[in-house]
Order: structure tokens, then sequence, then C-alpha cells
């Protein structure tokens, strides 16, 4: 999810792109819990709190990832060679 947000961040997608991303990203942590994990009975209220939404905000808007996948869709857009001379 943080790596779509990098990507929207350096393609220049905007605000609801992201918003996009961060709340389809979102629906999927809550279908993967339910897939892998649903014997153990996640509660949805989870998801909204620190260790769902709050993360994944933080995450999407500062983390590592992100920043990452930003610096390279502005590359790869600004027509930088790619690695291998490929």
């Amino acid at each position: 999810v943080a790596l779509g947000a990098g990507f929207c961040d350096g393609l220049g997608y905007g605000g609801n792109t992201k918003a996009a991303i961060i709340r389809i990203g979102l629906k999927e942590m809550q279908k993967f819990c339910k897939v892998f994990y649903g014997d153990r009975q996640i509660k949805d209220e989870t998801f909204l709190e620190s260790c769902g939404v709050a993360d994944l905000v933080t995450t999407c808007f500062g983390g590592r990832n992100r920043k990452c996948a930003d610096i390279f869709a502005k590359n790869i857009a600004a027509g930088a060679p790619k690695a291998g001379g490929v």
C-alpha cells in the first residue's frame, strides 16, 4: 500500500488517488486477515485503531517504502536509465 502511495506521489496523481489506494489497501488488509486468520475472530474495529488505519496512514505519508516508490517513479518519469542498462 505504501509503495502505491509513493507511486501516486512520484507521478503527481494527487490526494484523491492516494486516498483511494489507502482505502482499498485497508479493505485488502481486512480481507487478508479474514482469509488467513479467520479462526482468531479479528474484529473490524481493530483496523480503525492505531494498529490499523493509523499505522497505514503513517506509512503511506512518511515511510521508507513510500519514499522509495516516490523517488523511483520520479526518476522513471524523468527518463532516468533503468538498472543494468536495459
